[in-house]
Formats: structure tokens, C-alpha cells, sequence
């Protein structure tokens, strides 16, 4: 075996206070949310403010160090307390947590992690789940074998090299955090998101569907106990009433603050943290649509982008401009690279190339609400090369559900995404066939992430994922806009929060000064 990985104990992904502060046992904490979490079952979650929410609940075998502000973070040791993998890439062994139980006193072991496999991967199994087998397929689709090699030792058999696999597991969509198997064998798999169960620093107490989730502290948590008693998360989508529960003291903390709701915010004495989310907003195309096929329009519309004038006028300078697909916190992530740079003149010729006389190009730009300002913006920045737009604004739900299913006038729409692994590329463009793409005119691009992802040469893994990140930006398949900086705000009184270089955190380690 190579590359082995022993590393010491850690809880919650690694997070420490501050240092010169003395941390302050008990309290509750309020979070709100800009949107209503799924289902709480790690198997299938989508949206990061899901995993917000159930990370606290459940744990995976690799995190990441959430105490990271910028870069990539470092893997550190959750449920596994190291990994080695074979010569070949293709074999992942697990050095398991001895000592852990579930919430109901029940032991997390070998056996315990094979049911979670079993779950989204072997149809034989009698708990077996399609969705969440979809939701993990683009990372297990080419798991081979899976199975305990001992009581606390498990090993991951893959038909092809996946050196990637660590980092994967740190995520929180599309991966493997662990749920307790005697949950669903007693609810089913359905029922398991209404009887949430891990291994986590805090357990499941009650959730109000459109209001509030409430967690309190696990007392038999295997690591370092958390400092709060509770944390609740309430559901608040509109953002003004988010501000406004924040400034009056009804929440401690908020995410997806708008830019100009920052200056407020800390006019008021309120932390809102500069950071670097492994976060990408970017506008995909529809490519149902086919004006979209044209190599020309579809670069016009990157020429005519102007992403500072975006950061700067819609964000208030609270966004950095971003020209690469890779977003920051990305071990691949590069800042030197530019797709097409703004050049308005070079977009009306292009169109003019492609057969387009000014206005004649028209689609829809087809935003959900929090965004509606974005596509209002981006509207009158596409007139001044001579494309016209109407903007549709749809409710998240709705939103979701016309992006996958587009109307024939469909052209732009608006998407928020990232991760820390270099294999997210290949998740992205996934997600750019979900919206039509098809990746046979693309040989080479598809070629490039196929080459980075199956890679047994660990010198060289980095390089051939930013070599295909290439490939994809210079074919112009995508728009990358902005990376968010001011993302999180917290009252006066909370201290140890960290604006992690990802997409979550971590409040294990977080406390209420009483100020």
C-alpha cells in the first residue's frame, strides 16, 4: 500500500477558539437560513444550508480543517483515523474510530459503515435506496467492491484509480456521511430524515417544517464537547426580515448576507467576516437552446461580460471576479487564468459573425428570487452588445425544477456551486449536461477530466485537473461571474466563528460571550 495517512484525534472537522479568549460553556444559538433544508438524511442532501444544518448531526470518515480562512483546507481525521491506498489508486483502506457510538448508544464500526455503503451502492441489500444511490453515483459509480477487513478497518475497491477519494468524502453533497443503519432498519429509508441520527457533536430534537430545526449538545460525543447547549436554525428566506432578526438579537448568526445590508451590519457593531468560500456563482447556458451550439455567440456573451463592473456595482465590492471554473479553495484553483477577457467590441463582432444584428438575439435569463437583482443587471449589460433578455423570476423550488426542464426561450441562468477537491470539475460538468451540453462536441474536454480523474500519478494529479479546467474554459462553456467575500454575520456577542475557506462550518467550537 501507499501514500498512508495516520493522523491524531480530532472533533468536528478540527476547529479550535480563538487564542487569548476563554471559551464560555452553555448557551443557546440561533442560526437563519436563507432557505428551507432538505431532508436530514446524509445520503440525500442537497443545498449547502442542509448541510449547515446536518453536519452537526453526522460525520464523516475525512474532514477538513474549518479553522482555514484561505486556500485549500487540510484533511483531518473525523470517523477514520487514517487511510493508505494501494500503488495503483484503486484501493482505499480505512483505519476506523474505536470508542464512537450513535446517538442512541448503538457502536459505529466496520459493520455500521458497510450498512451506509450497502445503502448507496449494493441492490441487494434489503435497505438499498435509489436516491441517495443517484445523488453518490458520480463518485461510486466505479466502486467495484466494498467490505470490512476487520472490526475497525474498511476498504473501498475501485475499477478504476480514484486518488481523489479522501477529499470527496470531506464534502457534503454527493459523498458519504454516516447515518445510523438501526434508524432506517426501524423507519425505513424514507423515514430516516424524520429520525436523524449520527455520530455528531449535537442530536436531533424537533423540526418544524417552514420554521425551525432544534439540535442539543450530544453529552456522549466521542470528542471535544461543544461549547452551546442548543442550536437552532430557523427558516427565514426573505432577507430584510434575516437582517432584521440579526440587528434586534433573535439570531446570532446568518448566511447569504447581501451586499447592501454589510455596511449596516457593522454600522451596528455586527461582524460580517471577510472569507473565501470554495464558491462559485456563475451563468450557465441552456444548450436545448440552439443558438447556444454557435462557438461565437456563446464567447460573445463572455466578452461582453464585465464581472468587475458586476462584483463592484451589484455586489458593493463584495465579490472578487472570477474567470475560471475552479472555484477559490480548490486545491486545483488557479488566479492567473482568464477565459475571455471583457472586450464589448469583440462580442458585437462575434454576434455579427454568427448572423445576429443588434436586438435579434433574444432568450430568457431565468433566475430564482435572491438572484433577481444579478439577472436585472446582467439584462442591461447584455443590451450594450446588442442582446436582448427578459428576466424570469421563479421561487427556488420552481427554479430548480425550470432549469432542468427549460422553456424553448430559456438562455441564461444563474448557479451557485463549488467544492475544495479538483474532482469538482467533473461534477461541474456534469451539471452542464444536466443543462444539455453534449459532451461528444466535446471530446476533448470530456478526455481532460477523464485523464485528471483517473490519474494514478499523485505528482501529477493537480496539473491534469488544471490542464482540463482549460480545456473547458477555452471552449467557452460556461460564464464563472463571482466568488462571494462577505457571505456570514454574527452578533457581537458570538466568538470562535470562522469563515472557512469551504462551503459550510463549524460550530463546535463556537460560544456566546453574553455581552
Amino acid at each position: 500500500m501507499a501514500a498512508v495517512l495516520l493522523l491524531g484525534g480530532c472533533g468536528s472537522g478540527g476547529a479550535s477558539a480563538d487564542a487569548g479568549s476563554d471559551p464560555v460553556d452553555g448557551g443557546d444559538f440561533v442560526t437563519g437560513l436563507y432557505l428551507e433544508p432538505r431532508g436530514l438524511d446524509p445520503h440525500r442532501q442537497v443545498f449547502w444550508e442542509t448541510y449547515r444544518v446536518s453536519r452537526n448531526i453526522f460525520e464523516p470518515l475525512v474532514g477538513e480543517d474549518l479553522t482555514t480562512t484561505e486556500g485549500t483546507p487540510e484533511l483531518v481525521p473525523v470517523l477514520a483515523t487514517g487511510w493508505e491506498h494501494s500503488e495503483d489508486g484503486r484501493t482505499w483502506t480505512f483505519q476506523l474510530r474505536e470508542g464512537v457510538t450513535f446517538h442512541d448508544g448503538t457502536p459505529f464500526d466496520a459493520e455500521a459503515l458497510h450498512k451506509n455503503v450497502r445503502r448507496v451502492w449494493d441492490r441487494s441489500y434489503e435497505f438499498f435506496d435509489e436516491e441517495s444511490a443517484g445523488r453518490v453515483k458520480v463518485w461510486f459509480g466505479n466502486l467495484t467492491n466494498a467490505a470490512p477487513t476487520g472490526e475497525y478497518t474498511y476498504t473501498f475497491e475501485f475499477a478504476r484509480p480514484f486518488l481523489g477519494f479522501p477529499r470527496i468524502l470531506a464534502q457534503s453533497m454527493y459523498t458519504l456521511p454516516i447515518g445510523n443503519p438501526a434508524v432506517w432498519e426501524t423507519y425505513g429509508n424514507d423515514g430516516f430524515a424524520e429520525h436523524p441520527e449520527g455520530t455528531g457533536p449535537y442530536r436531533f430534537v424537533s423540526r418544524a417544517i417552514g420554521d425551525r430545526i432544534e439540535l442539543e449538545r450530544n453529552e456522549n460525543y466521542w470528542g471535544e464537547q461543544p461549547h452551546l447547549d442548543t442550536l437552532t436554525f430557523r427558516v427565514i428566506p426573505n432577507n430584510q426580515t434575516r437582517v432584521a432578526s440579526l440587528l434586534n438579537g433573535e439570531v446570532d448568526l446568518i448566511s447569504y448576507v447581501q451586499p447592501d445590508d454589510v455596511e449596516t451590519l457593522e454600522n451596528a457593531g455586527l461582524e460580517v467576516p471577510e472569507g473565501t468560500g470554495a464558491e462559485l456563482i456563475y451563468f450557465s447556458f441552456n444548450r436545448r437552446n440552439p443558438v447556444f451550439d454557435d462557438d461565437r455567440v456563446r464567447e460573445a456573451l463572455i466578452h461582453g461580460l464585465d464581472r468587475q463592473a458586476l462584483a463592484d456595482e451589484v455586489y458593493n465590492g463584495y465579490a472578487t471576479p472570477q474567470y475560471s471554473f475552479l472555484p477559490p479553495g480548490n486545491e486545483a484553483y488557479r488566479d492567473d487564468v482568464v477565459d475571455f477577457a471583457y472586450d464589448p467590441e469583440r462580442a458585437r463582432q462575434l454576434l455579427a459573425e454568427a448572423g445576429y444584428e443588434p436586438g435579434e438575439l433574444r432568450f430568457n435569463l431565468v433566475v430564482d428570487v435572491a438572484n433577481e437583482n444579478v439577472g436585472q443587471w446582467l439584462q442591461a449589460h447584455l443590451k450594450q452588445i446588442g442582446v436582448e433578455t427578459e428576466v424570469v423570476s421563479l421561487d427556488r423550488v420552481n427554479y430548480s425544477a425550470r432549469v432542468y426542464n427549460p422553456q424553448p426561450g430559456d438562455g441564461l441562468n444563474i448557479d451557485e456551486f463549488g467544492e475544495t477537491n479538483a474532482e469538482w470539475l467533473h461534477n461541474g460538468y456534469n451539471g452542464l449536461k444536466n443543462r444539455g451540453l453534449n459532451p461528444e462536441q466535446y471530446p476533448e474536454v470530456t478526455q481532460a477530466i477523464e485523464t485528471a480523474l483517473y490519474t494514478d500519478d499523485a505528482d501529477q494529479r493537480i496539473a491534469l485537473w488544471q490542464a482540463a479546467e482549460e480545456q473547458l474554459r477555452t471552449r467557452a462553456l460556461v460564464i464563472p461571474a463571482v466568488n462571494l467575500n462577505r457571505y456570514y454575520a454574527t452578533g457581537s456577542n458570538v466568538e470562535g466563528f470562522t469563515f472557512a475557506s469551504t462551503n459550510w462550518y463549524d460550530l463546535s467550537n463556537v460560544w456566546l460571550s453574553g455581552e
